[in-house]
C-alpha cells in the first residue's frame, strides 16, 4: 500500500513532522513501513520559458533552445522531438542531481554550449508504464500558463515523500487512504478532517433507468446508479498526481474516477457504457462453458462457481475480477452505468487465482470490503463525474442485497486489559483510545462495552481490543519480563544427535543449506518413498512451481549445485537436514532426511600438488563418519533401480536390514541433460538412523605384542561384493582377526572372464605373541572358509 504524504494530510495534518518522525511512529505502533520513495526526484528544479527554439547546426536531431527560467536567460541543448517555442518545461540547473545519482554540469554538445537540462518524466524518476503517452518520447511541458522559475514539483504535486507500508493479511482497512487516515488519526492523536462533497442529483428517477436482480448467494450488494452525458476528456493533475503516487496508470477522466473511488474508500467500482449494456442488470453464477472477452482483449472460459455481471442474457463482467470489452467505456461514451457491489472474498480469489488476473480490485474484495461504506462511495464518485466529467447524476439508486452491517460488540475491563499487557491501564485510557480508533464505546461501573464499525474487519474479540490498546500505547513501552518457569530447557536425545552430526559434517569441510519445502512435483529420486504414500498439494500455490510439499531432499539440492556451477563454483561440498512430507489414508505424515552432495574437488594443497577429487569412496568416507560418530554399523549394496543414478556407482544402505539410503554418482545423461558433472549425491531417512539406541562403546586394552598383518589377492566372481568377503573372513576368528582392510582391484584377461582380483590385508591381534604356526593355520582356514562360501581362490 502506497500512501501519498500530501494527500494524507488532506485528511489529517501532519505538515510539522519530518517523514521520518512519521516513519518511525507509525512502524513502532501501526504497521512497518517498508520503504519511502518519491515520484519524481531532482534538486535545483525550476520552471523555465522556452523563447526561442532553432535547429542545431552540426546535428539532425539537436535543437538549441533559449530558455528564460526566472533570474535569467539560458542557452540548452536539447534533444527532444517535441521541444517547441513557447512552452514551460522543467529545466534541471547547473549543479542539479537527478535520479541514479546524475549531476548536470555545464557542457559543449557538438560544439555549442549547453546550461542546464530540459528534463523529460522519465529523467526525473518517474515509471514508463505512468507516463502519458504524449510525454513518452519527448520531454514534459505544462499545457497550461505556469510561473517561470517555480517548483515544477510543487505544481504537479510531486514534492511530497511516498510511504510503502507492508500491510499484514488481517489489515485489510489499510487498503485505502481513508483507512490510513483512521489510523493517522489515532496514531498522533490529530482530528480527522470530513470528507466534504455536496451531490447534486437531476433528470429521471434511477428507478425508471435500471433494474437489479441477484440469483447467487455470492454477491452481497449491489448498488447501480446511471450517469447522462458525460465529457470524456484528460482528468486534472490533482487527480493524476495521486493516482500515480498510488501505483495506478493514468486512463481518461470515466476510469481515473473509479480508481481515484478505489483509493480512497478502498471499494471497487466499475462503470458500463449504459447504451451497450442496457437498462437491466442481472448478477449470477456463470454457466458451464460460458466466455467472455475481457478488457484486456482475451477470451476467459469461466465455471459456473465464477461470479458474472450480465445484461440480464450474457455477461458483460466478471465480477471483481475485470470488465468484458464490449461493455466497456471508450472515448465515444455518452452515458455510464456505475456499479458499486461487495462481492464473497473466497470465491473472487478462487477466480483471479484461476485466471490469473490479480488486480487492485480483487485484491480489496479478497481482503473485504466495508459494505456500510459501499454507498458514501458511490455518491462521491457521482459527484466527482458531476465535477470532472460535466455529467448529469440521475435521481436515486438502485440497489439489491444488504445496505449495512452492524457494528460487532465487545465488552472488556480495565482489569482484563492489565492483566493481558501486564502494565495498569485504567478505563479513561482505554475509552480515549476507542475514540481515537472511531469506535464508540459505553461504560457501565468498570465494564466497557466497544462497538466495533464493519471497515475493522480484524477486531472480533477481547484480545483483539487488548492489541489495539497495546499498540496505541507503544510495544516499546511495555515492561520486559523474564517468563517464570521451575523448567530448565534441554535437547532430547534426538536434537543432541542431529546437531552432533550438523557439526561433524562442518568440521568437515560441509557446507549447510536451507531449501523451499515446496516442489513443482515430486516425479525424481523417488527411492525412498513408500508405495502407499501420496504427495501433498497446495489448494492456491504461490507459483506452478511451488505447489507440492517436497518428498525428497536431492532435487532441491541439485539446484542449488546447479545455480553455483551457473556461476563459475565447480566446487560442491553441501549438506541439508530437512523434514520431507506426505499423505497416507488422510493422514499427514512428515519425517526428517539427511542428504550430501559433493562435486569436483574436496581438499587439495596448490602448493604441494595435492588434489582429491570426489568420487563414491570419498562420499562414502563422509556417510561413515556419520554412522561411525552414532556407533551404528551399516552395509552397502549395489543398487542400479534409481534411473536418476548411476547403476554401477550407486549402492543402497541398510542398517538392520532395513533401507535407510541411498548413496551414488547421478547418471551420466541426467547430468547432462541437467548441465552438472561430477556430482555424487547421498540421501538418508535420519528419522530413522537417530531414533536407534546408541550403543555403548566398550574398553580394549591396547595388546603389548605386536599384531601380525598378511596381504591376500583373492579371485572371485565379479558378482561377489568386497563386503562378503569382508564378513566371511572377520566371521572366522573374530576374537583373533581385528581387522580387514581393502586395498586392490583387478579386472582384465589375467584373472579371466567374469572373475575378479580382490587384494586385502588381514590384521591379526592378540594378547600373546602370535606365532607362524598359529598366524598360518588361521589364513589356511580364512582361505577354507573363502572357497566354501564364495568359490574364492588365491591369485596365483
Amino acid at each position: 500500500m502506497k500512501v501519498k504524504l500530501n494527500w494524507l494530510n488532506e485528511f489529517v495534518d501532519l505538515s510539522d513532522l519530518s517523514t521520518e518522525e512519521i516513519v518511525n511512529t507509525l512502524s513502532l505502533h501501526s504497521t512497518e513501513v517498508e520503504g519511502v520513495s518519491k515520484v519524481l526526484y531532482g534538486t535545483n528544479l525550476v520552471v523555465g520559458h522556452v523563447l526561442t527554439c532553432i535547429n542545431h547546426p552540426d546535428s539532425d536531431h539537436l535543437h538549441i533552445a533559449t530558455v528564460d527560467v526566472g533570474s535569467e536567460v539560458l542557452q540548452i541543448v536539447c534533444g527532444a522531438p517535441n521541444i517547441k517555442q513557447d512552452m514551460y518545461v522543467i529545466v534541471a540547473l547547473i549543479g542539479c542531481e537527478l535520479p541514479g545519482g546524475f549531476k548536470i554540469k555545464k557542457s559543449k554538445i557538438r560544439g555549442i554550449e549547453s546550461f542546464g537540462m530540459i528534463c523529460s518524466l522519465q529523467e526525473l524518476g518517474m515509471e514508463n508504464k505512468y507516463v502519458p503517452a504524449e510525454y513518452s518520447e519527448g520531454i514534459y511541458y505544462f499545457k497550461e500558463k505556469v510561473t517561470v522559475g517555480a517548483n515544477p514539483l510543487e505544481l504537479l504535486d510531486f514534492c511530497d515523500d511516498v510511504l510503502e507500508l507492508g500491510l499484514t493479511p488481517n489489515r485489510g482497512d489499510l487498503l485505502s487512504m481513508l483507512g490510513c487516515a483512521y489510523e493517522a488519526s489515532c496514531i498522533f492523536n490529530r482530528p480527522l478532517k470530513p470528507l466534504s462533497y455536496k451531490l447534486v442529483e437531476e433528470g429521471l428517477n434511477n428507478k425508471d433507468l435500471v433494474s437489479v436482480s441477484i440469483k447467487t448467494d455470492k454477491c452481497l450488494s449491489y448498488y447501480a446508479k446511471v450517469i447522462n452525458d458525460v465529457k470524456v476528456k484528460e482528468s486534472p493533475q490533482w487527480l493524476k498526481s495521486k493516482l500515480i503516487a498510488f501505483g495506478i496508470r493514468l486512463n481518461n477522466n470515466l476510469v481515473d474516477i473509479t480508481n481515484y473511488v478505489l483509493a480512497l474508500f478502498g471499494q471497487p467500482l466499475h462503470a458500463f457504457d449504459y447504451d451497450k449494456v442496457g437498462n437491466k442488470i442481472l448478477v449470477r453464477n456463470a454457466n458451464k462453458d460460458e466466455k467472455i472477452v475481457t478488457l484486456d482483449g482475451v477470451e476467459r472460459n469461466l465455471l459456473d462457481s465464477d461470479i458474472v455481471i450480465t445484461d440480464g442474457k450474457n455477461p458483460t463482467c466478471i465480477a471483481g475480477v475485470m470488465g468484458g470489452l464490449e461493455s466497456g467505456v471508450t472515448e465515444t461514451t455518452k452515458n455510464i452505468l456505475l456499479e458499486a457491489a461487495v462481492f464473497d472474498p473466497v470465491s473472487i480469489r478462487k477466480t483471479y487465482t484461476r485466471l490469473d488476473l490479480r488486480s487492485e480490485s480483487s485484491i480489496r474484495y479478497e481482503k473485504g470490503v466495508d459494505i456500510n461504506r459501499t454507498k458514501f462511495a458511490l455518491d462521491y464518485a457521482c459527484y466527482l463525474f458531476k465535477t470532472l466529467a460535466d455529467a448529469k447524476i440521475s435521481i436515486g439508486t438502485v440497489h439489491e442485497g444488504i445496505s449495512e452491517i452492524k457494528d460487532k460488540e465487545i465488552t472488556v475491563t480495565s482489569s482484563y486489559v492489565s492483566k493481558y499487557l501486564g502494565i495498569d491501564v485504567n478505563s479513561d485510557t482505554i475509552l480515549d483510545i476507542m475514540k481515537r480508533l472511531g469506535f464508540e464505546c459505553k461504560k457501565d461501573n468498570d465494564n466497557i462495552t466497544v462497538y466495533v464499525p464493519n471497515r475493522r474487519c480484524d477486531i472480533s474479540i477481547k484480545a483483539d481490543i487488548v492489541e489495539e490498546v497495546g499498540r496505541v500505547l507503544g510495544y516499546n513501552d511495555l515492561p520486559t519480563t523474564l517468563s517464570k518457569t521451575p523448567l530448565a530447557g534441554k535437547l532430547t536425545s534426538y536434537q543432541k544427535k542431529r546437531r552432533m552430526i550438523k557439526h561433524l559434517l562442518v568440521n568437515l569441510g560441509l557446507t549447510e543449506c536451507v531449501n523451499y519445502s515446496l516442489r513443482e512435483n515430486n516425479n525424481e529420486f523417488t527411492y525412498l518413498f513408500n508405495e502407499n504414500d501420496q504427495d501433498i498439494s497446495l489448494m492456491h500455490p504461490i507459483s506452478l512451481d511451488r505447489k507440492v510439499m517436497r518428498r525428497t531432499l536431492v532435487p532441491s539440492m541439485l539446484d542449488d549445485v546447479k545455480y553455483s556451477f551457473n556461476r563459475k563454483m565447480n566446487d560442491i561440498a553441501i549438506f541439508e537436514v530437512g523434514k520431507v512430507y506426505s499423505v497416507n489414508n488422510n493422514e499427514y505424515l512428515e519425517h526428517e532426511n539427511l542428504s550430501i552432495c559433493m562435486a569436483n574437488t574436496y581438499t587439495q594443497t596448490l602448493w604441494k600438488g595435492n588434489k582429491e577429487t570426489v568420487d563414491f569412496f570419498v562420499l562414502k568416507g563422509i556417510v561413515d563418519e556419520v554412522f561411525n560418530s552414532l556407533n551404528l554399523n551399516v552395509t552397502y549394496e549395489k543398487l542400479d533401480t534409481i534411473k536418476e543414478m548411476h547403476p554401477l556407482r550407486t549402492a543402497s544402505i541398510k542398517l538392520n536390514d532395513k533401507v535407510v539410503g541411498y548413496i551414488g554418482e547421478l547418471h551420466p545423461k541426467y547430468q547432462q541433460e541437467q548441465e552438472l558433472k561430477g556430482v555424487y549425491v547421498c540421501e538418508l531417512n535420519l528419522d530413522y538412523i537417530l531414533k536407534q539406541d546408541l550403543q555403548k562403546t566398550i574398553y580394549t586394552p591396547i595388546s603389548k605384542v605386536p599384531s601380525v598383518e598378511r596381504d591376500l589377492a583373492l579371485v572371485v566372481n565379479k558378482d561377489i561384493s568386497a563386503s562378503r568377503i569382508v564378513d566371511v573372513i572377520k566371521n572366522t576368528d573374530k576374537k583373533l582377526i581385528s581387522d580387514v582392510i581393502i586395498f586392490d582391484l583387478y579386472v582384465g584377461d589375467k584373472v579371466g572372464k567374469d572373475l575378479k582380483s580382490i587384494a586385502c590385508k588381514v590384521i591379526l591381534s592378540s594378547n600373546e605373541t602370535l606365532t607362524d604356526e598359529v598366524v598360518n593355520n588361521k589364513i589356511n582356514k580364512v582361505l577354507k572358509n573363502l572357497e566354501k562360501e564364495l568359490n574364492a581362490k588365491l591369485r596365483a
